[in-house]
């Protein structure tokens, strides 16, 4: 698996950490405005991380670059 920053493989780990948050966040904590607060939290993160991921393959003008290059 490459870790190399900007990898799939760190993408990966990282969404499957937010995805056993989410899932710890809903089995112990009660109904309530404190699990929605955290599931936005990290809803977020992981909007985030995808986000910068799919940003850094394109450059400024447009074109799509190789992010291995």
């Amino acid at each position: 698996m490459d870790m190399r920053p900007q990898s799939e493989g760190r993408l990966a780990i990282g969404l499957g950490i937010l995805g056993a948050l989410a899932l710890l966040a809903w089995q112990t904590m009660e109904p309530g405005k404190f699990r929605s607060l955290t599931w936005l939290l990290l809803g977020f993160s992981a909007f985030r991380m995808l986000l910068l991921r799919f940003r850094s393959r394109y450059s400024g003008n447009g074109s799509v670059e190789d992010p291995h290059e």
